[in-house]
């Protein structure tokens, strides 16, 4: 129970039974998240400087009650204060299924005489796992299972991963040499993004396409969708744990890792992947499959100097074009495994072959396939560091003039290649930052816009809130190609009365989100925008309607390390404001989604139809601006 105030008695009790329960929930989402550095988590596991970026993620998971400030000029409407939650409220919803996803068209026309193959045999047995696990609870939910135990060796499929490419079914016949393969790979951990990733080869006409399906699921949801794909007896995920970097989106109750030879096997059947490739000529662009190609590559893949020069490729970690651009290609960083560019040269060959074996005999449990990958281009064989020497004209050398437009000075005749020669005599290509982004380059500093360059592909890396965090920008941007009719408001399904959104300038106070206003006041305007958020979610309760989330102004950047007393990453180019900040720097989505949370991401009612935008109620619950 709880007593109204002046002038809001009426409503209040009207409210009280729908209205609490939704607060309640909301209070339980993780308000306490460390915005300006580290894990989500205003306590467990965050701030810890030497903590590994992924293992951060795992743990930003853990229950995270957060406390809201005291001070009027940041709290939200509502009358938050006067609320008094009896400790008897029902306890929130169980997790909500998966909304159907709307599945492919039809597959593309393949070659006469291939038949689909189930591949329902598997083979062996799976490794044994030591029980070490960790489970929290979010609103009397389980959270997240992590299983932080070093897995046992599965020798035999170590040998057959070794051994692999003599029993094959499925599409990699039908590839055509003459062009670049589109190539990807998944488990049963990542379903929900192969798709997606396809829909965008479909969108953008991209033929010569080829999914490694690594256990008998995927396989059998490629052939129910018509996505063509690679199967290998000998080349199976073979852990009960799911080796992804938190739960997949169709299973929120599944056990996952990313450390020990659990992870490690998933690089190591992507590497036996690409040498099955690599050894029938094929050149191969590859990419994890939470990335989105934007733009169609292939046009600079065939004609550009860099690709067409080197031996691989690849993306990077790097976040500055200014870097970039002084240094002739981003050096320092670490190389992002997640797009490659292949061609079928002998040292690339060779390559892919120690990749994969390092990765079947690493004894270090937290050693991934991009820290091996990494080390194996930095340091020869007998330890000696490589020399990463630029290549001597004319090789490195620009000789044609770049076929698409660049950032101003770029891509002219005469000017050096990000080109070096490694170790192993690989010579290595830097894949240009603002073509090939990662996810703070595209979603956080928009460089590509900035620089008036056409992007090709984002991956969705630098984020938050593991997969959800990643669907999440993959929303907001308008990328994400699986919700149907009912998330958009249409048909039986959706059984909504509509949506409700904040108005548009109802925002923190301007002096809050200022340029230069740094890492308290960001804070304060991070609590006010998720004060506002629990009472945007608490009308909505009340009303039946489904919460669109505001757009969000950051102050500071979101990092994995410690705290940005800058406000900004170093290293990058943009400083802070950021004026549509990614919900996940300042949101736990895994949170409100096992709490029952429904909500659309800030940008759906400017991409939606007028039906759905008619049905939107807008309310002002922050106070405006002032």
């Amino acid at each position: 129970r709880h007593s109204g105030t002046r002038g809001m008695a009426s409503p209040r009790r009207r409210f009280t039974r729908r209205v609490l329960p939704a607060l309640l929930i909301i209070e339980i989402l993780g308000l306490g998240a460390r915005v300006g550095g580290g894990g989500d988590g205003g306590g467990y596991g965050a701030g810890d400087a030497s903590a590994r970026e992924d293992l951060t993620r795992l743990d930003e998971d853990r229950i995270s009650v957060g406390t809201t400030p005291s001070s009027p000029r940041v709290r939200a409407g509502l009358r938050d204060g006067t609320a008094i939650v009896d400790g008897t409220d029902p306890s929130p919803p169980p997790i909500p299924p998966r909304a159907a996803s709307k599945p492919p068209p039809p597959a593309r026309k393949e070659s006469a005489g291939r038949a689909w193959n189930l591949g329902t045999e598997s083979r062996g047995t799976r490794a044994e796992t030591t029980k070490s696990k960790s489970t929290e609870l979010v609103a009397g939910i389980a959270a997240l299972e992590v299983d932080h135990s070093t897995h046992a060796a599965d020798d035999e499929a170590a040998r057959a991963i070794a051994n692999a490419g003599k029993q094959t079914s499925g599409y990699a016949d039908a590839l055509d040499t003459s062009k670049i393969v589109f190539a990807t790979f998944v488990s049963n951990g990542f379903h929900e993004f192969m798709l997606n990733w396809f829909e965008h080869t479909k969108r953008l006409g991209v033929d010569n396409v080829i999914v490694a399906a690594l256990d008998e699921e995927t396989e059998a949801l490629c052939v129910a969708n018509g996505i063509p794909y690679h199967s290998d007896k000998d080349l199976r995920y073979t852990f009960e744990v799911m080796a992804t970097g938190g739960q997949p989106l169709h299973d929120p109750n599944a056990k996952v890792t990313m450390e020990g030879k659990a992870f490690q096997q998933i690089g190591a059947l992507k590497a036996a992947f690409l040498l099955f490739l690599l050894n029938r000529g094929h050149r191969v662009l590859v990419s994890d499959v939470d990335t989105v190609w934007l733009n169609d590559p292939r046009e600079w893949f065939e004609r550009d100097d860099l690709p067409t020069r080197t031996d691989v490729s690849v993306s990077t970690d790097c976040l500055s074009h200014e870097e970039e651009r002084r240094s002739r290609g981003c050096w320092g960083p670490g190389f992002n495994t997640g797009i490659l560019w292949l061609r079928p040269t002998a040292p690339t060959i060779a390559l892919m072959a120690t990749w994969r074996d390092a990765l079947l005999t690493t004894s270090d449990k937290f050693e991934h396939d991009q820290d091996i990958f990494n080390k194996l281009l930095r340091v020869e064989d007998d330890g000696s560091p490589a020399s990463f020497a630029a290549v001597d004209p004319p090789l490195g050398v620009r000789s044609t003039r770049s076929s698409f437009a660049e950032a101003d000075g770029d891509g002219r005749v005469g000017k050096a290649l990000h080109m070096r020669r490694v170790a192993r005599g690989i010579v290595l290509g830097a894949l240009p930052l603002a073509r090939f982004c990662s996810g703070q380059v595209y979603f956080v500093q928009r460089l590509p816009q900035r620089l008036g360059v056409k992007p090709l592909v984002v991956h969705t890396t630098y984020q938050f809130s593991q997969a959800r965090g990643k669907r999440q920008r993959l929303r907001e941007a308008g990328l994400w190609l699986l919700d149907d009719d009912a998330y958009y408001g249409r048909g039986p399904r959706f059984v909504k009365k509509g949506f409700i959104a904040m108005l548009p300038d109802d925002q923190p106070p301007a002096e809050l989100i200022a340029d230069g206003a740094g890492v308290e006041k960001h804070l304060a305007a991070a609590a006010w925008y998720r004060l506002a958020i629990r009472n945007l979610v608490a009308a909505a309760e009340a009303t039946g309607r489904v919460p669109v989330l505001p757009r969000i102004t950051c102050v500071c950047d979101r990092w994995w390390g410690d705290v940005l007393p800058s406000c900004k990453i170093p290293g990058s180019d943009v400083s802070p404001p950021f004026d549509t900040c990614p919900q996940d720097h300042i949101m736990n989505l895994p949170n409100m989604e096992r709490a029952g949370v429904e909500w659309r991401e800030w940008s759906f009612l400017d991409r939606v139809g007028e039906d759905a935008r008619g049905s939107a109620a807008l309310a002002r619950l922050g106070g405006g601006a002032d």
